[in-house]
């Protein structure tokens, strides 16, 4: 990548080319120009990728020259270095949406995370956090964490979710250099699954996400024990809350569950994916179930298709349209559990309909 750097005194040129972390940034030519029409002509030339450039400067002056860039090369990245808190400088760097807007003296620290966001910015523009996607074994990998996560929190077993994500950590922390975009990615797949989540237990993200997590961004220079700590501490907090309002409900509703039955009976459903549904462990669902009704949760849904496909074969149905309508597409499985709950075979319930 290249810079160019654009100010009229020579210390502030040299801090910058001091303070910044060139070559962590893969920025490997930095040019330098004492104003604007100087810096244009450096720009024509080199076709930078950064331009950091001061506001007040004789000939062109910084607003000018944003303008300029804004319109012939609007992918450049711009950072403003300014002496001078002026509105009217500020309001033209907002207009030509400068990535930051820097005061001096210059800090270290600032200028570095300015030089990172423009980097980043950068990168997706150009593609490369969709163009290098997970490989085979590591998206193996990732898919195991996101399973046994997904479970752990499932079950509300905040200590273990923690550890997850702290052996997830030793892991890419063992492993060569990431490919470019990978972190990004990583940390995107286990926000979108903490969104599935929050919308299964019915968790407001607005009031249960750290507040940092909305603008919290991932680049390939970001440290893995930030980010990870991060999905850290959206998980534990999701978690808390989710936590509280169960212990507000002193039991079930099982009314509500039985509805649900009675509507997705034909579906393939398992015990594992209605506690899933309804946030709370299998044994827990299954127990609470029981208590309630006196059956199980799997002989409630064999009655409910059963109880359908008798209907529909005393209307003159087919058995194998009977039997596919209520979720069996095994025959044979079909026949042994009609009988064993109604005491005769499919045929014979269709027989005793033609019978007059």
């Amino acid at each position: 990548m290249k810079a160019v750097i654009i100010d009229d005194e020579f210390w502030t040129r040299d801090s910058i080319k001091r303070l910044a972390d060139w070559e962590r940034f893969g920025i490997n030519q930095v040019e330098e120009a004492e104003e604007g029409l100087s810096g244009l002509r450096i720009i024509d030339q080199i076709h930078p990728d950064i331009v950091i450039t001061d506001m007040r400067m004789r000939g062109m002056d910084g607003a000018e020259l944003l303008k300029k860039l804004t319109v012939d090369y609007p992918f450049i990245r711009k950072i403003v270095i300014s002496g001078f808190d002026d509105f009217a400088y500020t309001k033209q760097a907002i207009l030509s949406r400068v990535d930051e807007y820097i005061l001096k003296p210059v800090q270290a620290e600032e200028l570095n995370r300015a030089l990172e966001k423009a980097v980043s910015e950068l990168r997706i523009a150009r593609g490369l956090h969709a163009a290098q996607p997970m490989n085979k074994d590591v998206m193996s990998v990732v898919t195991e964490y996101k399973e046994q996560i997904s479970r752990q929190f499932q079950e509300l077993r905040a200590e273990a979710v923690r550890e997850s994500f702290e052996a997830l950590e030793a892991l890419l922390g063992s492993q060569a250099t990431p490919a470019p975009g990978l972190h990004h990615l990583l940390y995107k797949h286990f926000m979108l699954l903490l969104d599935e989540l929050m919308a299964k237990a019915g968790i407001d993200s607005a009031t249960a996400l750290p507040e940092q997590a909305a603008s919290f961004f991932v680049t390939d220079f970001t440290p893995l024990e930030q980010w990870i700590g991060m999905l850290r501490s959206s998980y534990g907090a999701v978690l808390e809350q989710t936590i509280q309002s169960r212990q507000s409900k002193h039991r079930l509703d099982i009314e509500h569950i039985r509805q649900f039955l009675n509507r997705s009976y034909a579906e393939p459903i398992t015990l594992e994916s209605i506690a899933s549904l309804y946030f709370v462990s299998k044994e827990h669902l299954a127990r609470t179930f029981k208590q309630a009704t006196g059956s199980t949760v799997m002989d409630y849904i064999v009655m409910k298709r059963v109880e359908e496909a008798n209907r529909l074969l005393r209307s003159s149905v087919s058995i194998k349209s009977a039997a596919e309508a209520v979720g069996y597409s095994d025959l044979t499985y079909f026949h042994r559990i009609f009988k064993k709950v109604t005491g005769i075979t499919p045929a014979q319930a269709r027989r005793e309909t033609e019978e007059p």
